[in-house]
């Protein structure tokens, strides 16, 4: 390539690149508070963690720092909302958990392949995927840094020296970890696979046996501090909690990255990104060990259970490092007009995805207005339930349920947290995963991994005893808490004894409970002030 072309093509790509980071900032600018499921959990927690001498809900959390596999978003997130709005703040946070994997990608791919190229920033098309619209922040954080230190590693391995490597290795595992264990996984298998591929290549060299164990220690040197950090947290102290193997569903999740808001443009991205692979097959070089780390990820989300170390959708993890090394390990060797098919059609697909999010995004607010105008009579201090009209999906809203999967508002009421300042017991603050402790005047009443209580289930007076383990906080809920906010609301009306209404709309509705612990906890609806008069 002579040195006019290069310079042309680092240009437009400079040029493409900026296009694509305006497309997909735009949704942000829509709605200050995106309908990202985990999303206003994390946020409620790191407002909470900005602010540690609030008068209210310093009684009711404190600050709990130790080595941890999160820590990612909650080092940064804390900084950033002690001088931001913390909606401001807070979409910032996202949109770094949105960059991050894509940033990894183009960073990956220009390591392994030598030269800028067009074909990582299709990867735009699986931004927003579906590990981002779950809201696992830390995790996307630590897709991010992952490929960016395995980057590091093979530049540096590029020149033949292994002490540079290990110690850029070291600490890039170390951070990995610090973001989210699946991070540092997937650090450890991108490295460990081009080191494989580098011994296959040598098999019927001499130097085959010295060369293993050289790559074995170093290996083992790089991820040292990172199973030190392990073994200095709190996550394996109840070992790996295993849940159950969930097969036929893994036929919707392998479609990870590629899910959004309608499962119709899920099937299609999934279809015309398959179909341009094939269509290219013949001019498409693949990175070294790409094969066999793909070949691992597909393994291991073939065989991971629903839950495992207290997380939760361990395949669709798999899933999303599969999708992203579609563009960060391969290149297509394509010109003319089929490089102009394959640009035009990708292109074309990631800005009808990013139209669709946004869409629903905006329909959103609409929700948010009715949420607001009901928790503002609840006073700071209060304890407040949250519940959900259905129990399986039954909203074809986009900006309400994600296809194949769950609602995405469940976690809507941690804005009682950080607009009213009161409790709701399902703030992620487990003492093994976030650096927040919940005191024990609310501790008894805090679950901080169950799911928003069925509305059916505060029908009874004693919730039936198969779904106390499910959200324990239900027991003598009528005496420990003071409201109810219902989301979604079934109909008809399934009314519940002693809960009285202040707010009744069509999605939200705040009930007071008639024996709360206290007097002044919510407040009645006030009437509206008269209108001024025209001048």
């Amino acid at each position: 390539m002579s040195a006019s072309s290069a310079g042309d093509l680092s240009w437009r790509w400079i040029l493409l690149a900026l296009v694509l980071a305006i497309v997909l900032a735009v949704p942000f600018l829509l709605v200050d508070v995106p309908p990202v499921l985990d999303y206003p959990n994390h946020l409620a927690r790191l407002f909470v963690l900005a602010h540690p001498d609030d008068p209210v809900l310093s009684q009711i959390y404190a600050p709990n720092w130790r080595i941890l596999p999160n820590l990612g978003m909650d080092v940064i997130g804390v900084a950033l909302l002690r001088v931001t709005d913390v909606h401001v703040g807070g979409r910032i946070l996202l949109a770094l958990s949105l960059f991050a994997p894509l940033v990894g990608v183009i960073t990956y791919h220009r390591a392994v392949f030598g030269r800028l190229s067009l074909w990582p920033l299709a990867a735009g098309i699986v931004a927003y995927d579906g590990v981002f619209l779950l809201g696992f922040m830390n995790f996307q954080l630590s897709l991010g840094l992952a490929l960016g230190g395995a980057a590091g590693w093979v530049a540096l391995r590029r020149r033949g020296g292994w002490l540079p490597a290990i110690a850029w290795g070291a600490i890039a595992a170390a951070a990995a970890f610090l973001c989210h264990i699946f991070g540092l996984l997937f650090f450890a298998v991108l490295i460990g696979a081009g080191e494989a591929d580098r011994l296959w290549r040598l098999r019927r060299s001499p130097v085959l046996a010295r060369e293993f164990a050289v790559a074995a220690c170093a290996l083992g040197v790089t991820l040292s501090p990172a199973v030190l950090l392990y073994g200095l947290c709190p996550l394996g102290e109840g070992g790996l909690q295993l849940g159950d193997w969930d097969g036929p569903p893994k036929l919707w999740r392998i479609m990870t990255p590629f899910l959004t808001t309608s499962a119709e443009l899920t099937i299609i991205t999934t279809v015309v990104v398959m179909s341009v692979l094939v269509l290219v097959r013949r001019q498409l070089v693949v990175a070294p060990g790409v094969p066999l780390a793909l070949a691992a990820l597909f393994a291991a989300f073939v065989a991971a259970p629903w839950t495992a170390l207290g997380g939760t959708l361990i395949d669709m993890r798999f899933a999303a490092m599969c999708g992203l090394l579609l563009f960060a390990g391969l290149q297509p060797v394509v010109s003319g007009r089929k490089a102009v098919l394959v640009g035009i059609v990708l292109s074309g697909l990631m800005l009808i995805r990013t139209a669709d999010i946004a869409s629903a995004w905006i329909d959103h607010r609409l929700d948010l207005a009715e949420l607001r105008a009901a928790i503002a009579h609840v006073q700071p201090g209060a304890r407040v339930i949250a519940a959900h009209g259905h129990e399986q999906p039954v909203s074809s809203r986009r900006e309400r349920i994600l296809p194949g999967f769950r609602y995405v508002d469940s976690h809507m009421a941690a804005l009682l947290v950080i607009e009213r300042r009161a409790f709701w017991p399902l703030m992620f603050a487990h003492p093994n995963q976030q650096p927040i402790t919940v005191r024990p005047s609310f501790a008894r009443l805090a679950q901080p991994l169950a799911e928003p209580a069925a509305w059916r289930w505060l029908q009874p007076d004693t919730p039936p005893a198969d779904v106390l383990p499910l959200a324990r906080y239900l027991a003598g809920w009528r005496s420990n808490f003071d409201a109810v906010l219902l989301l979604d609301p079934p109909v008809p009306e399934q009314p519940v004894a002693g809960l009285a209404p202040l707010y009744l709309g069509s999605y939200i509705q705040l009930f007071r409970i008639g024996q709360g612990t206290g007097t002044t906890a919510v407040q009645e609806p006030q009437p509206a002030p008269p209108a001024a008069s025209p001048s």
